[in-house]
């Protein structure tokens, strides 16, 4: 689990989302396939012509075991079952958030598998007990890494909230070594939490033949696990302190079906409340404001670092409100976790759920003029944005105002970089062409990492209404998006410059530790193919590689994706991207 931990944890970061800038971002039978596909397109419909520039000399950031991971819903019953693993190491996923959505890392108690009930008058949501951090720690070897999102919510007898010792306890588990005998500390309840060999050494010893209540936690694994990325909570402005709250039914039926209120993140540093309904009464409550959260940061990060000081502990951020919005979910978020916060932050943590309705009547498909090309303004369908999608116009957003905020309230040189911590298309919003959201996740995914993020985690695994794996674990378009990502880009190997003249076909380049050279190329258009003229500078690749392609073109084919020779490679090419379909490139070194 600890490849690249190093570099990741000492590379320089020093304001490289900042740069981000707003741009328009096998077999016979396969060729035979994009043959057909490539020549009826042409006859049919008139084809578009661009220019790509690629410089592998300009390099921008590094691909990480921690880059490219996954996020299960807390109702998910298959997310971790071995179908799914195979189809997650297929995807070149190599990290998990854990314990994942649905608010229950703010519930579980890792060292006990207890749920705090926050609820006088309401059930605890469940959390099976194959999803418990110990039973799940093979699944992370497996991919590769981590990102854990502690206990913010709630102590250990759901008098109060989270306790930052605890939260220390658990990186002994999961880093600490056997030999370690420095104290933890007691919460403040009274608990000790031992030493960080205690916890060390329960991780390492097998299952005693009685269990003393401690087997669960005896998992056979002398090694430390390596865990790199940590976070406070997870999107703890869903607390009530902005008023949210359920208004159907229970919080504990919650499946992620059509209809359900989305699942709050409980908060007991203001207290219980009745039900899952009523978080809305801690609106504006200190205790659970902004400034409250950055202050525990700063706890979390004193104690959790004092265990193992090479991990990084990320707070909390939120895209700012638009000032016509009459929601004002994330006024002065920022600005209050920065000021308590932002020199005990190692890098800051952010969620991007894109998809507006589309019209006639908003609520059938997803936008996907939205989502591809062009940003539709939140409270003006009528506006637009050109020059970026709605990531791009989200994420330009967010970068400046933490631009702002860091320079207001944080030590000088420190801007903590972003961490996606959940990705994904807005829920019972179907794209009217199921390949939008395959163009989307390989194009989006790609660009947020080249800027220098941390990580990026498609969430979530399994939905009623999918776009990753639905529950009978088949594949959909955005995982295939991600797996023609995954052909390009590997763990170590660096994205490059590349650039393209038309906004309708983005492009991203990969310098490959192998001495290769990886391109995808994503069209946007509908009703067009793209031929792009390629000019790769300093060109020292071989002259044949392999192509694969996925989009609308081979779904109406029924096809997943195809792989096919491409040859007469060298300094300038030219490529045929079929309409709204992504083809990504892999070229040997040159012999």
């Amino acid at each position: 689990m600890t490849t690249l931990r190093k570099d990741i944890c000492t590379r320089d970061t020093h304001f490289l989302f900042f740069r981000f800038t707003q741009r328009r971002l096998c077999s016979v039978e396969a060729a035979i396939l994009i043959a057909a596909i490539l020549l009826s397109a042409g006859a049919a419909r008139a084809q578009l012509k661009t220019k790509v520039a690629v410089d592998p000399a300009q390099t921008k950031a590094t691909m990480y075991t921690t880059s490219l991971g996954v996020a299960a819903d807390r109702w998910d019953a298959n997310a971790y079952d071995e179908t799914t693993v195979k189809l997650l190491e297929e995807a070149g996923i190599t990290n998990l958030r854990f314990p994942g959505n649905g608010g229950i890392d703010a519930l579980y108690h890792w060292s006990t598998g207890a749920i705090t009930n926050p609820y006088t008058n309401d059930r605890a949501p469940a959390f099976a007990p194959e999803k418990h951090f110990p039973v799940v720690v093979p699944l992370m070897d497996t991919l590769g890494s981590a990102v854990v999102s502690v206990n913010y919510g709630s102590n250990l007898d759901g008098s109060g909230g989270g306790e930052p010792v605890e939260a220390a306890a658990w990186v002994a588990y999961a880093n600490g070594k056997e030999s370690n005998t420095q104290p933890i500390g007691k919460d403040s309840k009274g608990n000790d939490w031992k030493t960080v060999g205690y916890w060390a050494s329960l991780r390492a010893s097998a299952p005693l033949a009685t269990d003393d209540g401690y087997n669960r936690l005896r998992i056979g694994h002398p090694a430390p696990i390596g865990i790199p990325l940590w976070t406070v909570g997870n999107e703890p402005w869903n607390n009530g302190f902005y008023n949210q709250a359920r208004t159907i039914g229970s919080d504990a039926d919650n499946a992620g079906l059509y209809g359900q209120s989305p699942a709050p993140e409980p908060d007991l540093h203001a207290g219980t409340v009745p039900s899952s309904k009523d978080w809305g009464r801690h609106q504006g409550n200190a205790q659970v404001s902004p400034a409250a959260y950055g202050a525990a940061v700063v706890q979390y990060a004193k104690a959790m670092k004092a265990v193992d000081p090479t991990i990084m502990v990320g707070a909390f951020v939120i895209l700012p409100p638009y000032s016509a919005d009459s929601d004002q979910l994330g006024k002065n978020w920022n600005a209050g976790v920065l000021k308590a916060a932002c020199a005990s932050m190692d890098f800051s943590a952010a969620t991007f759920w894109e998809g507006k309705g589309a019209a006639p009547n908003w609520v059938d498909n997803v936008d996907e003029g939205d989502l591809l090309v062009s940003a539709r303004d939140e409270m003006d369908p009528n506006r637009h944005y050109p020059g970026a999608n709605g990531l791009q116009h989200h994420f330009a957003l967010l970068s400046k105002d933490l631009a702002e905020k860091y320079k207001k309230f944080c030590p000088s040189g420190h801007f903590p970089q972003l961490a996606i911590t959940s990705l994904g298309v807005a829920s019972w919003l179907p794209a009217k062409n199921p390949a939008a959201t395959a163009l989307f996740a390989a194009d989006s995914i790609a660009m947020l990492l080249e800027t220098g993020v941390y990580t990026v985690e498609w969430s979530p695994i399994h939905a009623a209404s999918p776009s990753f794996l639905d529950n009978k674990n088949q594949p959909q378009p955005a995982y295939y998006g991600i797996k023609l990502l995954h052909q390009v880009v590997r763990p170590g190997d660096v994205f490059v410059g590349a650039t393209s003249q038309t906004e309708d076909l983005a492009v991203h380049a990969v310098k490959r530790r192998d001495g290769g050279l990886g391109l995808l190329l994503i069209n946007k258009d509908l009703a067009r193919s793209i031929t792009a003229t390629v000019s790769v500078n300093g060109y020292s690749y071989a002259t044949k590689g392999t192509r694969y392609d996925y989009g609308k073109l081979t779904i109406d084919a029924g096809k997943a994706i195809t792989e096919t020779p491409i040859e007469n490679l060298g300094p300038t090419f030219a490529v045929e991207v079929p309409r709204y379909g992504v083809t990504a490139i892999v070229i040997p070194k040159a012999q």
